[in-house]
Order: structure tokens, then C-alpha cells, then sequence
């Protein structure tokens, strides 16, 4: 593995680093309290200069196996300045386009394909359903054919971009086999449910959907499919975006504490100079740089096509996800009750360090994955 960044992946870097500006990052900062209209003013407006810079147009949906070592090199910056708006962007790009990306998909989808790499749309992805007492892994969502078109109904939780999206990707049945509806904003049937307030990532509109016998055309409709190869890609790329969320959020902690344990006194000389300080940067530094060195080496390993690449990913989402909780707890420490504060760096890392563990494969899941594939692997 060659950890030489490429030129295009350095000229890419350069490029979208330029999108943030010091402007930007102020504004980002806004983005913690905004409501969902402006929300949706927000992601748009840096959906167009990102695509602008090829980091939308770069492996639309899911990434092939070349883009996927690119795609990680570009996405730590946003996600280290924004993890609000990283999530959302990535929704769009990868989650929503993923669906959407499958060979000979109608003419409709691809023309939406083809906005979303000039960041002209906000996409979501309708895929977790409330658990159920009985069996929380049963999808209920499901659709019939009505002449030209497919009546959908069903209920979707936890949608990221739900309150904002102008087109959402819905994964129901037909049958028994799984299907991709795309539902516009707006649409007969479809009851977008209020703003779900979360613990942390405020800057995200997240909302529950119901369908009631919504209407699609069929020519916005993909499968169904006779497995679950589709969901199972988006699944993978998802857990790569989650464990890049994770890393650029260890870099925001991490640089708050530093900047807060160089401005600082405590007993008549810098925050830094206390070795008890200086231990806890060196580890929080230590589990970054881990962290990141192992999503890039599954990206690497999904590029290549590597047999172990899937357990691989799973590998990085979950040190990465837990290795972020251990950052945010140093960092408070380190800031103390300045860090214990609302609003604030740290604080706000604090909050959504657990995001991770619990978003796409949980760590538990992910866990059980690796131990199977390490246990038929390794005889």
C-alpha cells in the first residue's frame, strides 16, 4: 500500500479545501441551530461548489473499486470542518445515489443521477423501519403495481435529509423481493414526520416518512431484485463514511484541545506543560492517527477487491467509532468545565461520538461479522 497521496487525489484535496474557507467554517458553525428550511439553504449552497471540484461527480453513488481511495482522501476534509454537513452530503452522494446506481436504470433515474453530480439536488434514503415486537428485522414497507405506477405504503424511521430531501430513495417489497422506490418531495401518499431532535450531528434534518398507497411511476422505480446485493454494497460504504466521520471528528476534538491547552493557564503556566495533559494529547493524537491509517487501508482494500476488504471496513467503523468516544472524553477532561459548556467544540464532539457505534452495521453486529469471517478465514 503506497500512503503517498496521488496528484490527482492531492490537486482533488486542494479543491475542495477551497470550498471551506474561514467564512464557510463560521457559517458551519450556524448550521448546529438552524431549522430545517435553512438547513436545506445550507446543504445546497455547498452542494454546487463541491460539485463543482469533482467531489460529487467522483464515484456518484457507489464508488467503484478505482474512486474509492480518492474519494476517502477528499472526504476527510468535510467531514473534520462539518460533521453535520458531511453526513448530509454523503447521504445524498453515496446513500441516495448508491440505490440509484444500478445497470440500466431508466432514463428518469439517470437524469436525477446526473443532478446529483452537479449538486442540483438533496437525496435520502428511506431504509430503517420501527423495530417491531415480534421481529424488528421484517421490512413491512411494501408496493403492488397499479398500471403505470406502483402504490407504495409502509414507515420509515430515522430518515437523514427526510425533512429536506426533494427526492428520497424508498427500499420496500414487491413480493417478497426488495425494490427502490424514488419518491419526490411533495408527493400524494407520502407524510414527511416532524424533525426528530438527536443527541448530537443538530445540523442534520432527520425525520421518521409514512407512506399511504404512494403513488411512483415505474420509471422511477428500480427491481425488484431477486437478492440483496444493492442494500449490502450501500451498507459497506456507509460503514466507510461512518468510520470518516469518526476520524474527522477525532481532528476537531483533538485540535480544540490543543489550541485550548496552549491558551490556558492553570496554576501559573500553560494547560500544556502539565504532563497529565501532554499524556492525554499524545493518546488522543495516537488513536487519530490509528484510526485514520485503518479506514484508509479498507478503502485501499475495497479499491483493490480484496477478499478480506468487507472485514476490513467493519474493522475501521469500529475502532474508529469507539476510538472517537475515547477522543471527546480526553478532550473534555482537558477543557474541563470550559469543555462541559453547550455549544462548544468539544461539547459538541462529545455528543456525537456515539453516533457511529450505533449508526449503519452497529458495533455489536459489526463484532459478530468479523469473528465469523475470522473464525472461516483463519484455520
Amino acid at each position: 500500500m503506497n500512503f503517498d497521496w496521488t496528484d490527482q487525489e492531492r490537486s482533488l484535496r486542494t479543491r475542495v479545501a477551497e470550498v471551506f474557507d474561514e467564512s464557510a467554517r463560521q457559517e458551519l458553525d450556524l448550521m448546529e441551530d438552524a431549522q430545517p428550511s435553512e438547513l436545506k439553504e445550507i446543504v445546497s449552497k455547498y452542494l454546487k461548489p463541491l460539485a463543482g471540484t469533482g467531489y460529487l461527480e467522483l464515484a456518484v453513488g457507489l464508488p467503484d473499486r478505482g474512486g474509492m481511495t480518492a474519494l476517502i482522501a477528499a472526504q476527510e476534509l468535510p467531514a473534520r470542518i462539518s460533521g453535520s454537513l458531511f453526513l448530509s452530503v454523503e447521504v445524498t452522494a453515496r446513500i441516495f445515489a448508491g440505490l440509484l446506481s444500478v445497470p440500466d436504470a431508466p432514463e428518469q433515474i439517470r437524469e436525477i443521477l446526473e443532478a446529483v453530480s452537479k449538486g442540483e439536488i438533496v437525496g435520502a434514503a428511506a431504509v430503517t423501519e420501527p423495530a417491531l415486537p415480534d421481529s424488528a428485522a421484517v421490512m413491512t414497507t411494501a408496493a403492488w403495481p397499479d398500471g403505470d405506477h406502483y402504490l407504495v405504503s409502509g414507515r420509515k424511521d430515522f430518515v437523514t435529509n427526510g425533512p429536506i430531501a426533494d427526492y428520497t430513495a424508498v427500499v420496500g417489497l414487491v413480493e417478497e423481493n426488495p425494490a427502490v422506490f424514488v419518491v419526490e418531495a411533495g408527493s400524494d401518499g407520502l407524510l414527511v414526520g416532524p424533525r426528530i431532535r438527536t443527541l448530537g450531528y443538530n445540523g442534520l434534518a432527520v425525520s421518521s416518512l409514512e407512506l399511504n398507497e404512494c403513488r411512483v411511476p415505474r420509471s422511477r422505480v428500480l427491481g425488484p431484485f431477486t437478492d440483496g446485493a444493492v442494500l449490502d454494497g450501500i451498507r459497506l460504504v456507509q460503514d466507510l463514511i461512518l468510520a470518516v466521520a469518526s476520524v474527522g471528528l477525532m481532528q476537531r476534538t483533538t485540535d480544540a484541545a490543543k489550541a485550548y491547552s496552549r491558551s490556558h493557564e492553570r496554576g501559573g503556566k500553560p494547560v500544556a506543560a502539565h504532563q497529565e495533559i501532554r499524556f492525554k494529547l499524545a493518546e488522543m493524537l495516537t488513536l487519530t492517527h490509528a484510526a485514520q491509517l485503518l479506514t484508509h487501508r479498507a478503502g485501499w482494500m475495497y479499491a483493490e477487491a480484496e477478499r478480506e476488504a468487507e472485514t476490513l471496513v467493519r474493522c475501521a467503523k469500529v475502532f474508529a467509532a469507539e476510538a472517537s468516544e475515547r477522543t471527546a472524553n480526553l478532550a473534555m477532561q482537558i477543557l474541563a468545565g470550559q469543555g462541559y459548556v453547550w455549544g462548544n467544540v468539544v461539547e459538541r464532539g462529545y455528543r456525537e461520538a456515539k453516533y457511529a457505534a450505533l449508526a449503519g452495521t452497529t458495533s455489536e453486529i459489526a463484532r459478530m461479522s468479523i469473528a465469523d469471517d475470522l473464525l472461516t478465514r483463519y484455520r
